[in-house]
């Protein structure tokens, strides 16, 4: 009988409910010569929560919108080309200093904009494609090893343009096969594990991410990958959330 541990890869945060005001002054007035807000603040604090628990963690998540749709000009209605200005950004990253993390950010399709401009849809939709890769390399010169997608329903052109081993797209149960369809990696929920036969029937899964994972869902896991291939995976808050996952494992009699 030995014990099986799951390396944890992080899909993000979201930013601090209630933070200290006192807190996020303070920090804010110790990063010299650099720029920083709240946003900065939720970056560096979500990281420093996840760092001793993840084998990779994630800056970012659903709350670094705001500069997603500064970098792009807009406001919520696109009147012109995108600005692509990541000056804010550049900010953020020498404050927070990325070493082997990935990066969380809302999807395109997520930003729910409002095209005045292209009037086109597909145009629309390969703009922001363009945009976020822009955006990719950007972080990855910074340091992020790739780009982790959050979306309810993504884009087949932002699918087919952002792939490969530097995203990793994290969408709802219903949008699984749209993703395998352009992906190899797949985030699944704990409650949804019991699909992967049907999954794999029709893709193939290189590594999988089980997200909130708890012993019974990496088990069944184990009936189809091997267990390099399987992360444990989370989207939380407070260093609670994060040991409790790092430290999930199971028994085996192998």
């Amino acid at each position: 009988m030995r014990e099986i541990v799951f390396p944890l890869t992080s899909l993000g945060a979201p930013a601090a409910e209630k933070p200290e005001a006192a807190e996020v002054a303070a920090w804010i007035s110790s990063v010299k010569g650099n720029t920083a807000d709240i946003i900065t603040y939720n970056l560096y604090r979500s990281l420093t929560e996840q760092k001793p628990f993840a084998a990779e963690p994630a800056a970012g998540g659903e709350f670094y919108s705001a500069r997603i749709t500064g970098m792009l000009g807009t406001n919520g209605s696109v009147t012109q080309d995108f600005a692509l200005d990541a000056s804010a950004i550049h900010d953020d990253l020498r404050a927070v200093k990325l070493r082997n993390c990935g990066f969380a950010l809302t999807a395109f399709s997520a930003l729910n904009l409002t095209d005045a401009y292209y009037k086109d849809a597909e145009e629309f939709a390969a703009a922001g494609a363009d945009a976020y890769k822009f955006l990719s390399r950007e972080l990855r010169d910074c340091g992020a090893v790739r780009t982790i997608l959050h979306a309810e329903s993504p884009d087949d052109i932002e699918l087919e343009t952002l792939r490969g081993k530097k995203y990793l797209w994290t969408v709802p149960d219903s949008a699984i096969e749209r993703v395998l369809e352009t992906a190899r990696d797949a985030v699944v929920d704990a409650e949804s594990v019991q699909r992967l036969e049907e999954l794999l029937d029709c893709y193939q899964i290189r590594y999988l991410y089980l997200r909130d994972a708890d012993a019974e869902s990496l088990r069944h896991a184990l009936m189809f990958f091997d267990k390099e291939y399987i992360f444990t995976a989370g989207y939380g808050d407070g260093e609670e959330y994060w040991k409790n996952l790092s430290e999930l494992k199971i028994k085996t009699e192998e």
